[in-house]
């Protein structure tokens, strides 16, 4: 198991995404992920999906104002109990206090700046496997939210980085999947998830 954390902003959705790859098809992953927001941000923005993802279990939520990080990571221990995980790759921003206790635990917390040189070629690996269908999902979504507002920078050099057209078009799952990504395929471990098996407990 492969972990991506994006952090985000205190008021803003937080996103930890895992990915395991799959034994039974080739070069393909399967992608399960939780969803974090404030209460008060549910209640007080615009985004009338927000209070139904919160009452369907799909977006974990907070008390108060701001996320509360302890309910991170009281999650990424617990997956960690249960699954094999190989790195933890996390935006820094935000995340200091939070990357120090998961590395006193024990988890293999590794940071990932979000630029061009990091981004770029497991975005490129992303977009491969959605087009090769070696992208496998549970229809998450906010998720699916996620995916329909992101979009791509092209460079000069062909490296590619993704970008959100408006502030209220969150892809932090979607950088969080760029972040496990840019981790799993670097050469390492061989972790695989079988085809009989289901992460329903997420």
């Amino acid at each position: 198991c492969w972990i991506g954390l994006d952090l985000a902003s205190k008021t803003d959705i937080a996103a930890l995404l895992l990915i395991f790859s799959h034994q039974e098809i080739d070069g393909a992953f399967a992608v399960f992920g939780r969803y974090y927001l404030p209460e008060d941000t549910v209640h007080a923005t615009g985004n009338s999906q927000y209070p139904g993802w919160m009452g369907s279990g799909r977006l974990t939520v907070t008390p108060g104002n701001v996320i509360d990080f302890s309910w991170i990571e009281a999650d990424l221990l617990d997956l960690a109990s249960r699954f094999a995980v190989q790195a933890v790759a996390f935006d820094p921003f935000q995340a200091t206090q939070l990357s120090t206790r998961m590395l006193a635990e024990g988890l293999p917390m590794i940071e990932v700046r979000p630029t061009v040189l990091n981004f770029s070629e497991p975005m490129n690996t992303l977009e491969a496997l959605v087009l090769q269908e070696k992208l496998i999902h549970d229809g998450h979504p906010v998720l699916g939210w996620m995916a329909s507002n992101g979009g791509a920078h092209l460079d000069a050099k062909d490296n590619i980085y993704p970008r959100k057209e408006r502030p209220e078009n969150k892809i932090d799952g979607i950088v969080a999947l760029i972040m496990a990504l840019s981790r799993a395929i670097t050469p390492g471990t061989n972790v695989v998830l079988g085809a009989d098996y289901e992460l329903v407990m997420l």
